[in-house]
């Protein structure tokens, strides 16, 4: 049985630690944040005393951290990268860009194998073990990966190393379209007089339903503002956001929906709510 390194226990290393113990896996944690290294060990994990800790006697490292903390978490001073052995294989799971993906893999040591697997799917799903990894690498590579990753969700292999990263992206440019398009139709609701509860009851029908009922979904939460970083994310790939419209204007409409109350941080049930409105048809959070 492989041992893991699960570097990153937030929302979704969380969520998915208790499979890869009860599967049979020796696994080791490390996570910046206390209590969550805490909690990783009274759910079974090894401790560590750093990412570097966590990933050196690992045959897999599996980093789920944010695009913007992969730097110090694999290649900075006491990243996993820098104390992974040959014949390892280290997974990305971070929703991230092609440029950091190719930075990864300029540090990545020699013998040490690199899969790209961002997750389709949040933290119910995680709980579920129904996410679904878009995975990038060698076949060697996603081989020994699959044998944890199954274990937590879908396995799509779609191309080399890097591939999952991109496809995430582009995956994620019709997903969020179709999420911000909900926004916008309320706007439009509150625009023409109507109701909420009448017009979500009528998407719920249509073909957008599944953009609803995700949406609604508080059992699967998400920060808002975590969505809008993604079109952030996404929009960084071009040189120019006007090569993406519909992306660039979803993004301006987000990040006015997380800032629309100063001190409340929305959720991204929060989208159907009037605490996201347009100012003038806005109602403060309870």
């Amino acid at each position: 049985m492989l041992s893991v390194a699960l570097v990153g226990v937030g929302d979704m290393g969380s969520a998915m630690l208790p499979h890869l113990v009860a599967a049979g896996f020796t696994v080791s944690a490390y996570d910046t944040e206390p209590s969550r290294q805490q909690a990783a060990v009274i759910a079974g994990a090894v401790h560590s005393q750093s990412a570097a800790d966590c990933a050196r006697h690992a045959d897999l490292v599996l980093c789920l951290v944010m695009s913007a903390d992969i730097p110090a978490a694999l290649f900075g001073e006491n990243g996993a990268l820098t104390a992974a052995r040959p014949g390892s294989v280290v997974v990305v799971g971070s929703t991230t860009t092609p440029a950091m993906a190719r930075a990864i893999e300029a540090h990545a040591p020699d013998g040490v194998l690199l899969v790209d697997a961002p997750i389709v799917g949040g933290v119910r799903y995680a709980q579920e073990k129904s996410v679904t990894f878009l995975v990038g690498g060698q076949p060697e590579a996603v081989d020994m990966a699959d044998v944890a990753l199954t274990v937590l969700g879908t396995v799509e292999r779609v191309g080399p190393y890097g591939s999952g990263v991109a496809y995430k992206l582009i995956t994620n440019a019709f997903v969020m379209a179709a999420e911000v398009g909900l926004r916008e139709a309320l706007d439009l609701t509150d625009l023409l007089g109507g109701d909420y509860r009448t017009a979500l009851r009528l998407f719920g029908v249509g073909p957008m339903a599944a953009v609803v009922n995700r949406a609604l979904d508080e059992s699967n939460p998400r920060p808002l503002r975590a969505s809008a970083e993604d079109f952030d994310t996404l929009l960084s790939v071009v040189d120019d956001p006007a090569a993406l419209p519909i992306s660039a204007a979803g993004r301006n409409r987000l990040w006015a929906a997380v800032n629309a109350e100063d001190g409340y941080e929305p959720m991204f049930v929060d989208l159907t709510r009037s605490t996201t409105a347009l100012p003038g048809y806005r109602k403060r959070s309870q």
